[in-house]
């Protein structure tokens, strides 16, 4: 190897290096592109009524703002009730699960045999580790003070974006070599359009599966629907992990009550994320995005492990990035002009 491509190597660990050092914020950058794209969304349908896009964007803009303050003074009040009464109801429906499980153990095995789990020992041996972090007040407020620091930065990052989107694109255009300039507007053109197509998809889910949700826990009895239909439908942007984690409260609260109650209660979760992703946005959705089931369960261990909780929030439109890009830059114009 020469010289210049000595220096062209190193270019690019350093490159990786330093993306990596700076990965939350770059997540957060994206995380505002995403929101910014769902917002235009909004904005296109009122071009379409014949509004101009400067008043598009403000209205856009105006309904953002308004939803995060109505969901902080309403639903967020409402909310934090029915969570404090739903960590009060799970240990309750937790002493049931063991209750059943020991019950079932006894009818096949009759010997006497040692409690499998004490719901009471377990809260008495983890509560020495709630104490001491509920000393460390100094590192709490810092969290705190540093996740409002990142939402205000968020929420303006996306207004900015959402705003004036052109010059953000030229500039990344223009980090590429003359050549391959317009190669890549192309490939942007691409993402955003697949990345529309996904959140038109995810807000039906999400509004299918809350509303769902919703019907079914009220009608089968089950205290607090509505913390867990809205935890059901915010918890469907990341597939099957979060249809399989939102189904754990009510079938932990369902044992209190009836032994019959988890079956329906597992059954028509399983029905309801069916119906919406087989019935609903198919008949609804004709251009849909479609992913490889393996391919997303394999991206959320991954962006889970190396991008933490925002990571695995966000894997779908991570996945529809990494898979343009690969399909695009390496296949199209790396492989198959490869000679």
């Amino acid at each position: 190897m020469d010289l210049l491509q000595w220096l062209g190597f190193s270019a690019i660990i350093v490159a990786v290096y330093v993306i990596w050092q700076i990965r939350q914020i770059l997540l957060l950058v994206f995380t505002s592109i995403v929101l910014a794209i769902s917002l235009n969304l909004i904005v296109e349908r009122f071009c379409k009524l014949g509004l101009k896009r400067n008043y598009s964007v403000m209205v856009a803009s105006a309904i953002f703002l308004v939803s995060i303050v109505l969901f902080f003074c309403i639903i967020v009040p409402s909310l934090a009730l029915q969570l404090k009464q739903l960590f009060e109801l799970l240990p309750r429906g937790l002493e049931k699960i063991v209750s059943e499980i020991e019950r079932l153990r006894s009818f096949f095995s009759p010997q006497p045999k040692e409690r499998v789990l004490d719901v009471k020992s377990f809260i008495g041996q983890i509560q020495p580790i709630i104490n001491d972090l509920l000393n460390r007040g100094i590192s709490f407020i810092s969290g705190v003070l540093g996740a409002l620091l990142s939402g205000v930065l968020l929420i303006a990052l996306t207004l900015m974006f959402l705003g004036e989107p052109t010059p953000y694109r030229q500039g990344i255009i223009k980090t590429f070599p003359a050549f391959y300039r317009k190669r890549v507007a192309e490939i942007i053109d691409r993402i955003e359009a697949e990345l529309k197509e996904w959140l038109t998809d995810t807000f039906i889910r999400i509004i299918s599966v809350t509303s769902l949700t919703y019907l079914c826990l009220h009608l089968v009895g089950i205290p607090l629907e509505l913390v867990q239909s809205l935890m059901a439908g915010i918890l469907s942007f990341t597939p099957y992990i979060g249809a399989t984690v939102s189904v754990l409260s009510p079938l932990a609260i369902s044992f209190i009550s009836s032994p019959w109650k988890p079956w329906v209660i597992l059954l028509s979760y399983t029905l309801i994320f069916v119906i919406t992703d087989r019935i609903i946005i198919p008949k609804l959705r004709k251009n849909r995005v479609t992913l490889n089931p393996a391919n997303i369960l394999i991206a959320e261990v991954i962006f889970a492990n190396l991008l933490g909780l925002l990571g695995l929030f966000l894997v779908v439109p991570l996945t529809i990035l990494i898979q343009i890009i690969v399909e695009e830059i390496l296949i199209k114009d790396v492989f198959e002009q490869w000679q």
